[in-house]
């Protein structure tokens, strides 16, 4: 009895340590609940100009100093509710709370809904935008909302799972194509939160005209997941970049480094 009874603790023992090294990951908002965001980006430029010395001399008549130097802070807090679900749709309404940005103001207000896991947004409250400006945010809102696609998918501890998105870059009169490839993968599983590593690679794909380019990017970061509420509740990276590229009349140097710090506390909430 002895023997059989350790056997049997023995077993379920392992089963809850397996348990705990396996999640079961989607990312998506839940019906009737409340996401309350905070997210600081801290962002540094430097742009070097390589020119004729008549090139360089024009532009500092023009006011631009060599190299370029500027950084910028944006501050975003903003409270997501959910509603009801309604077969496969629930409503998702969004308002920003704090905000550093001129159009982006605090009062601003999102009204829209998710379809089979897919943001729409059906209209803009806003004290400050005119109807063509919030019809070409709605347009953006709806492709940056959707544009990460994660996979359901049950992962182990020491697993990884790989993303390829599309970002666009303008650096004069140049359109960058560029890809982010993010890596995840998952190092420990603790009292229902599965923390992940991110590691980023920028590649360069194309640019609107034939001049030569080079790019060199990295991002580092860490990921906290709620699996029992299906959402990140942490996420930061840290971010750097490199490029250099020769226009018709001058070269570029583009350094940026930048770092993301965004925190969401998920509550549950009254329907309606």
């Amino acid at each position: 009895m002895k023997k059989t009874s350790l056997l049997i603790l023995l077993t379920l023992v392992y089963t809850k340590v397996m348990c705990q090294e396996e999640i079961d990951f989607k990312v998506g908002y839940l019906p009737n609940f409340n996401y309350t965001l905070k997210q600081k980006q801290i962002s540094e430029n430097n742009v070097k100009y390589i020119a004729s010395d008549e090139i360089l001399q024009r532009l500092e008549n023009n006011g631009i100093e060599n190299p370029t130097i500027s950084k910028d802070t944006s501050l975003l807090k903003s409270i997501s509710k959910t509603g009801k679900l309604n077969g496969n749709e629930f409503p998702v309404n969004i308002e920003l709370l704090e905000s550093n940005n001129p159009t982006l103001v605090s009062g601003t207000k999102f009204y829209g809904k998710t379809i089979d896991g897919e943001i729409k947004i059906d209209s803009i409250y806003s004290s400050v935008m005119a109807i063509d400006e919030k019809e070409v945010l709605i347009q953006s809102m709806e492709s940056l909302m959707n544009q990460i696609k994660y996979p359901n998918r049950k992962i182990k501890v020491g697993d990884s799972f790989e993303q390829k998105n599309p970002i666009s870059m303008p650096i004069a009169d140049v359109i960058i194509e560029m890809e982010i490839n993010s890596k995840y993968t998952l190092k420990k599983v603790e009292k229902g939160v599965g923390y992940f590593d991110l590691d980023q690679d920028y590649i360069l794909k194309s640019a609107t005209k034939d001049y030569e380019m080079v790019v060199d990017g990295t991002g580092i970061g860490q990921i906290d997941y709620d699996i029992e509420k299906q959402f990140f509740t942490k996420f930061y990276l840290e971010m750097e970049m490199n490029l250099k590229t020769e226009l018709e009349v001058f070269s570029i140097e583009l350094q940026t480094k930048s770092v993301m710090d965004q925190t969401t506390d998920i509550e549950k909430a009254e329907s309606y």
